[in-house]
């Protein structure tokens, strides 16, 4: 099983978003998708799972207490991808996700107090010698001589992936029906199609085609 860690010490830079989307589009590859979420105190990914009319695959897990017992119990159960979807300030279970990891995407908007948040989970990816990135969140695409600025200086902290997820209307309306946004909009699904692409590749992740009646592993 690969986990994919998305983490940042500080809340609205669109973690959940970007769990939520990128479980789904895991699916499309992977027979069994687990989430965990582990903001318990919003629980905003365990909101949108159940209002969608498809909980199967991707699914959500919620009954966690120890990550370091518990993932290997989901690989041993046969999951193949796991995303991890991180709270803003809990840097002890941030650590942990970190650790437990194959790659951590860390979502950044375009703003200096995103950048002042970003330290502290740098150290803990180096530190445990994961693979990590940054992803441009909630990006005002109108913007480009910033948004060039703001990835050059994150290049200065570490690897900055292409893809990059707009200021877009669907990815804000659509979890209100339990969607992502690729799943209503085509200019969000190739955002996200992008993005899963450059994840796989940091986690180390297989391609794989999903077959009826064979379980795939990455």
């Amino acid at each position: 099983m690969k986990i994919i860690a998305i983490a940042m010490a500080k809340g609205g830079v669109g973690k959940t978003t970007l769990a939520a989307a990128l479980s789904v589009r895991a699916a499309k590859d992977f027979k069994r998708v687990a989430m965990l979420d582990l903001n318990r105190d919003q629980a905003n990914l365990t909101q949108w799972w159940h209002l969608r009319n498809d909980p199967e695959n991707p699914q959500l897990f919620t009954d966690h207490n120890d990550l370091v017992e518990d993932l290997p119990v989901l690989e041993a159960e046969g999951w193949d991808v796991c995303i991890l979807d991180t709270p803003p300030s809990y840097l002890d279970l941030i650590e942990t996700s970190v650790m437990m990891a194959d790659a951590v995407l860390l979502p950044i908007k375009s703003s200096i107090f995103d950048a002042g948040s970003l330290e502290p989970v740098v150290e803990m990816c180096r530190k445990r010698r994961k693979p990590f990135a940054f992803v441009l969140s909630d990006l005002d695409q109108r913007f480009k001589t910033l948004n060039a600025e703001v990835a050059a200086s994150l290049k200065e902290d570490g690897p900055v992936l292409s893809a990059r997820v707009s200021h877009l209307q669907s990815y804000i309306v659509a979890p209100n029906t339990g969607k992502t946004g690729a799943e209503i909009d085509k200019r969000a699904a190739g955002e996200i199609d992008a993005l899963w692409s450059e994840a796989m590749k940091l986690a180390g992740i297989c391609k794989a085609r999903r077959r009826k009646g064979v379980r795939v592993h990455g």
